[in-house]
């Protein structure tokens, strides 16, 4: 059962599209057919979760059984025989795009979601999620595109090869400054609509100056393109990724909590910390976190942000700390 009246966004996560006291019945792998159809007899649901321990492995729904049924001839057979699987199960806290995005490349279309002790809340599979989102989440989509569709204008190719050159750090293809400033602009006349929660990720290389002094300035540049590459691997396609300048960077991230984020951070700073670059330099990362409130002004996230790193800095370096106000 879905809720019938609830404001979702992109990254509302998924678990908040269930009622509260909603339940989904669970059957162990070796319950009989019979018991399956009885139930089904009896209570107005149409789908019922098959475990293996607490385990869910598959799951029934009424048609399945019906069409079972028509060719099996004993309803005494372990319902493992006829459950639908495998099935893929997502944490309630994940947000509605990252599911859409995970379910994009599923084989099947349904999806169990639990809670933090693996309980399963709900069912769904990805028809009725597009459903249920689509007048909310059309008017956001037509938004964000509009905001692309008013930095490219009427331009011409040459024009927007233009745009993206002033957008881009030349070093590493990702934005730049000019492109963070565009679309924190732009996202913060979103979230007036539509509360979106946002943050900016402040990190920086530490010990740079002594990799240029040490190893040159080549070699500096080229643990430059590789940390880049690193991150962008570790981060989503729809997370802002841009060279704030030198050897210091921000992302901006759109979740729904700012634990999230230092999970992302930490994730990270443990990717950069554990990796062999080329040079065959060993290099970690310092790392600053805030959340952005509704009319601030970019400055103002910077100076929180920066605040952050430098305590990050001054705890030795190789961490993540959080400034939320």
């Amino acid at each position: 059962m879905i809720a019938k009246k609830i404001s979702v966004s992109h990254m509302t996560p998924i678990g908040h599209i269930f009622p509260k006291n909603n339940s989904v019945q669970i059957f162990e792998e070796q319950v009989l057919i019979q018991e399956i159809f009885n139930y089904f007899s009896t209570i107005s649901a149409d789908v019922v979760i098959i475990t293996n321990g607490a385990k869910p492995i598959g799951i029934i729904t009424l048609k399945d059984l019906i069409r079972s049924l028509k060719n099996c001839d004993s309803l005494t057979l372990p319902v493992n025989n006829i459950m639908s699987s495998p099935i893929q199960t997502f944490s309630n806290i994940m947000s509605i795009a990252d599911v859409l995005d995970n379910m994009a490349h599923m084989e099947f279309d349904k999806i169990v979601v639990t809670d933090a002790k693996n309980d399963v809340i709900g069912v769904m599979d990805r028809r009725h999620l597009l459903s249920l989102c689509y007048t909310q989440l059309t008017p956001l989509i037509k938004h964000e595109y509009n905001i692309i569709h008013s930095m490219l204008g009427l331009a011409g190719e040459n024009e927007r090869g233009l745009l993206k050159l002033a957008t881009t750090d030349a070093l590493t293809g990702i934005g730049n400054r000019r492109l963070l400033e565009e679309i924190f602009q732009a996202h913060q006349s979103l979230n007036k609509r539509y509360d979106v929660p946002l943050f900016l990720l402040m990190f920086d290389i530490d010990n740079f100056k002594s990799i240029n002094d040490t190893f040159g300035h080549v070699a500096g540049d080229s643990v430059l393109k590789e940390l880049t590459n690193l991150v962008s691997q570790s981060i989503r396609k729809s997370d802002i990724f841009i060279r704030w300048g030198g050897e210091e960077f921000t992302i901006l991230l759109q979740y729904p909590d700012p634990l999230s984020v230092v999970k992302i951070a930490e994730h990270i700073r443990d990717v950069i910390d554990k990796h062999s670059f080329t040079t065959l330099v060993h290099v970690t990362c310092s790392f600053g976190l805030t959340a952005i409130h509704p009319s601030e002004r970019l400055e103002a996230v910077i100076e929180r942000a920066d605040k952050a790193l430098y305590r990050a800095k001054s705890d030795g370096k190789n961490s993540v700390r959080i400034e939320l106000s």
